[in-house]
């Protein structure tokens, strides 16, 4: 039996080790390029879909929205695309993909994940606290674009996306293999990992800021259990679980009214 553990106090050396070919310069390059195909056909399947569920072309009006099933959808294929992309990509040097995004078995299974979730949702549930007692309206405002979604009719299609397909493609690409490849350098690990949850944060310009230091806090601890146990499967599956109490408090809350991104 496995004796790993993400325990502080744990004498057990870090399990993660970078196995790549890729080195900064090209895998920024490389993350960038899948990032921007990735959009690139999302923005292409907006279109399409816009067009073929109203071809009246009346979404384009600037008081008119896109049709929620061809948003959700949409943003559903940008995931898949970046995940196909970046697995494809791992491989460019003929190195084992898995190695090369960390993607091995989880030492001490399920009990690893549970310790790693129990650290996320202590750390993370603290940090909410704090802000909903001194910056609520900035933690309702970056819910509120969320809130009418889940009071569609296709509440489920967010739920995937929000539970399966954004943790899935965002660990692969920035903790999986930008990390692993800004590590095979001078900077180790945490250089990268400061540098990977800096990029990471970015992706969610137009959060305010104390969501922006929410996600970059809960980045950090994506980083320091992948650090620990070696394997990307705990951060993918935490972030799939942190982002699912999320979706349930979305559905069950009522919004205030008047915030940016609601319905009101």
């Amino acid at each position: 039996m496995s004796t790993a553990t993400i325990s502080p106090a744990s004498m057990q050396p870090a399990l993660y080790h970078a196995q790549t070919e890729w080195t900064p310069f090209p895998g920024v390059l490389a993350v960038l390029a899948v990032l921007g195909l990735s959009v690139g056909l999302g923005i292409a399947f907006f279109l399409a879909g816009g067009v073929l569920s109203d071809p009246s072309l009346d979404w384009l009006e600037t008081d008119r929205e896109m049709p929620q099933q061809v948003m959700l959808a949409g943003q559903l294929v940008i995931q898949l695309v970046s995940v196909l992309l970046i697995w494809w990509v791992a491989g460019w040097f003929g190195g084992d993909r898995d190695g090369v995004l960390a993607l091995r078995a989880i030492p001490g299974g399920a009990a690893t994940v549970l310790k790693a979730f129990l650290l996320l949702s202590l750390i993370s549930g603290t940090f909410t606290i704090f802000a909903l007692t001194f910056a609520r309206e900035d933690i309702l405002t970056d819910l509120a674009p969320m809130w009418p979604l889940m009071q569609g009719e296709y509440w489920w299609l967010i739920g995937i996306v929000a539970v399966f397909g954004a943790p899935l493609s965002e660990e692969l690409v920035f903790r999986g293999f930008l990390q692993s490849a800004l590590a095979n350098s001078a900077v180790g690990f945490w250089g990268a990992a400061l540098l990977t949850n800096t990029a990471w944060t970015a992706l969610h310009a137009g959060y305010t800021m104390t969501g922006l230091a929410d996600v970059f806090i809960a980045g950090l601890i994506f980083s320091w259990v992948l650090w620990r146990t070696g394997s990307l499967w705990v951060p993918i599956i935490c972030h799939g679980l942190y982002n699912g109490l999320i979706f349930l408090a979305l559905s069950v809350m009522d919004m205030p009214e008047g915030l940016p991104g609601t319905a009101f």
